[in-house]
């Protein structure tokens, strides 16, 4: 996916939400705007999104004078609020005719909520919503791929939607299959690293690998030696959030696209409106050559 114009005032939001976060001097917001601004307006234009927006956390950083991570309370805070749902949300499942498509469906919700942001979680609101599309939601694609396939590389997305993650992982390992989790390299927005998966319990019942950036979302030309091993030799990719596939749109594989559709630029490429969830094959998705 290639950068779209609304793109440009995203990053100038992004980066004075981080200085916020941070508390810094109003001198120094207004550098921040200005200088991100300028590299906005540089930027190719055929440079992926998650591309332009890991140049400006860069040049924030360097404005700032170090490595400091805007958004790790909001993390923490949003870890630590899923992690409470976690007994409900089982519930949810034992009494699902379907528990993977309902872990799906949770895994959605998970990235329609703002855990870090929002006072209040309206849950069931955001689980009505999840589970009420299906025009986009194409669950019996991704069983029927399913089929056969024995490696799973489920690339995630942000803290507290991770904890929705693990209960797909945990329908996949019932199913037989072996999941890896990819997580970023080092803070990118409120985007799940090691430490998050640590926290949620992912490390304890699957392999999580790091990406190999700090990008928010994984764009293989920067991603490391073992993301791309882990990709190479996956039977099937689960890439979850729009980060994921703003990097991953075109790349040719064997990728399903778990999402919401949260902006006009990513809603534009999937052919959807603003708001909605898609669970659907990529446009480039090639089947593994079986092995014999």
């Amino acid at each position: 996916m290639r950068l779209h114009p609304e793109c440009l005032p995203c990053f100038l939001s992004t980066s004075l939400r981080a200085a916020a976060l941070l508390d810094l001097p109003w001198d120094l917001r207004w550098r921040i705007a200005r200088e991100v601004a300028k590299l906005a307006a540089e930027v190719p234009a055929d440079w992926a999104p998650i591309q332009a927006g890991a140049a400006m956390q860069e040049l924030v950083q360097r404005l700032v004078g170090g490595d400091l991570d805007p958004f790790a309370e909001v993390k923490k805070m949003a870890n630590r609020r899923a992690l409470e749902l976690l007994p409900g949300l089982r519930r949810r499942l034992a009494a699902a005719p379907d528990p993977l498509e309902e872990a799906l469906r949770l895994a959605v919700a998970g990235n329609l909520i703002d855990f870090g942001v929002s006072d209040e979680l309206d849950l069931e609101g955001v689980l009505r919503a999840a589970e009420g599309a299906s025009s986009h939601f194409h669950y019996a694609d991704f069983r029927r791929a399913l089929e056969g396939t024995r490696s799973i590389l489920y690339i995630g997305d942000n803290t507290g939607e991770i904890v929705f993650d693990r209960l797909v992982v945990e329908e996949l390992l019932k199913r037989g299959k072996e999941v890896t989790f990819v997580v970023r390299s080092g803070p990118a927005l409120n985007d799940a690293t090691l430490e998050d998966a640590e926290e949620v319990g992912l490390t304890g019942i699957c392999r999580v690998i790091p990406s190999g950036t700090a990008m928010s979302g994984v764009f293989l030309p920067a991603a490391g030696p073992e993301f791309h091993r882990a990709f190479r030799e996956a039977d099937l990719v689960l890439s979850k959030g729009m980060g994921n596939f703003e990097g991953l749109s075109d790349v040719p594989g064997p990728i399903f696209f778990l999402l919401v559709a949260k902006c006009v630029p990513v809603a534009r490429e999937l052919g959807v409106g603003v708001g909605e969830v898609v669970f659907r094959r990529s446009r480039n998705f090639r089947p593994r050559a079986k092995a014999g």
